[in-house]
């Protein structure tokens, strides 16, 4: 049986738990990942900037699994996966 593993908005952004400081980007996509990600936002409440953050802190959980011989995905059960999420 596994551990969950929360992802919050400063999961593995800020070093102190707290953001101090933010650092503003451009992000450059397509005009289908731009609607994906505001159907993302639209469909979980949270603004498209919490979206992006909350994905960096899964995809940090991901490659943190992958380094250590562990399996990422989705599972109806703590027992097995039902979709494996490879790639990363």
């Amino acid at each position: 049986m596994g551990f969950p593993h929360e992802a919050s908005l400063a999961s593995g952004i800020a070093i102190s738990g707290q953001a101090t400081a933010r650092i503003e980007r451009n992000l450059g996509m397509t005009p289908e990942a731009g609607r994906f990600l505001a159907d993302l936002a639209s469909r979980s409440g949270h603004s498209e900037g919490d979206v992006i953050r909350l994905a960096l802190g899964m995809f940090r959980t991901a490659l943190d699994a992958k380094e250590t011989g562990k399996h990422f995905g989705v599972a109806s059960s703590p027992e097995s996966l039902d979709i494996e999420l490879v790639g990363f």
